[in-house]
């Protein structure tokens, strides 16, 4: 089967790959769309640390995706070949603490999809079954294949404790920044303002709900306090992983208010804990998603939010090796770019 594979920083290649054979308790999914993650063009481009660094990368990503089931292994029950399926892209222990205690986003046990094992950049993918979660039909496939980013800002918005009627500053209008916006607006908040130095993303905030978007030209956190008289918001979400962002949502929160990381830090930080203690603000960080990546889906294929709007474009898989340079030289001048084997 073709795949698109990491060959080196800044290099992706077609490659042929052996057909996945199901083992026990495992399905292949036929991938139908896989959106490119910001994650996958850091490993690409060798920003920062790496999985790959780290020992645990394969070079055949994508871990957003949708598909049919193609073949099922011995014991696989709950699911037949062609049901349509979004595919949760961690497979975790489900017997440690943090998988019996409502964590198992962050168990040390968990094999990620596209990172530890071959990913959906390929025609064919190979999953444990109970990484598979149904949708309703052909005509959800490209917008579920927003499940797992929308998992994320939903987790990021719950890690805030955002009660309804808060103000809300989203650092970053990127795909987790927009769709953080979205889970805001649906979980109730009042006013959303989001701070973006591309003027295209500015406008699809509007669009997407925000209130007030902020040009970073000039200092997002000064804007914030001259539109809630001063007070700042109640909660911020840092949605691009870069210490200016995150200065920003530290300096536009308020006092006693709550700041989430949302953004994945390749570089370290530097904070003063002295101001944070006599604010009384809490940091929280974010990863990945519980129960979320459920909610997302069913939000989702309900029609109950619309995603679609962040969709850029849908690439080929012959042509994704271009389109990693493109999105690597001007990541501003796309959203969420989807995949079709």
């Amino acid at each position: 089967m073709k795949t698109a594979a990491f060959a080196q920083p800044g290099v992706m290649e077609l490659r042929d790959a052996p057909e996945p054979e199901p083992g026990p308790g495992q399905v292949v999914v036929a991938v139908s769309l896989c959106g490119i993650c910001g994650s996958d063009l850091h490993e690409y481009a060798a920003e920062g640390p790496s999985m790959r660094a780290a020992g645990v990368f394969q070079p055949v990503m994508g871990h957003e995706f949708t598909g049919a089931i193609a073949a099922l292994g011995e014991g696989v029950e709950g699911l037949r070949e062609g049901d349509i399926v979004v595919v949760h892209p961690g497979a975790t222990c489900g017997t440690c603490w943090h998988c019996t205690h409502g964590a198992a986003n962050v168990c040390a046990q968990q094999i990620g999809t596209g990172y530890m094992v071959p990913g959906a950049y390929a025609e064919r993918c190979l999953v444990q079954a109970s990484q598979c979660l149904a949708i309703p039909g052909e005509e959800w496939l490209e917008r579920a294949a927003l499940t797992e980013p929308f998992a994320v800002a939903l987790r990021a918005v719950n890690r805030g404790q955002m009660k309804p009627g808060e103000t809300v500053f989203i650092a970053g209008g990127g795909p987790i920044g927009l769709l953080s916006l979205i889970a805001a607006r649906r979980k109730g908040a009042g006013t959303i303002i989001v701070s973006e130095p591309a003027a295209s993303r500015r406008e699809l905030a509007l669009q997407l709900g925000a209130d007030h978007v902020i040009d970073t030209a000039q200092p997002a956190s000064l804007k914030v306090r001259e539109l809630t008289k001063g007070m700042g918001a109640d909660l911020s979400i840092e949605a691009v992983g870069i210490p200016p962002t995150m200065d920003d949502a530290l300096a536009a929160t308020r006092r006693a208010g709550r700041i989430v990381i949302a953004g994945s830090f390749d570089l370290p930080y530097t904070i003063g804990l002295l101001n944070l203690i006599v604010q009384e603000q809490s940091i929280v960080a974010t990863f990945g998603y519980v129960d979320e990546f459920a909610e997302a889906r069913d939000l989702i294929c309900s029609g109950e939010v619309d995603v679609s709007p962040l969709i850029s474009r849908t690439v080929a898989l012959d042509d994704l090796p271009t389109t990693f340079a493109d999105m690597t030289r001007s990541r501003n001048d796309y959203q969420k770019v989807l995949v079709r084997p």
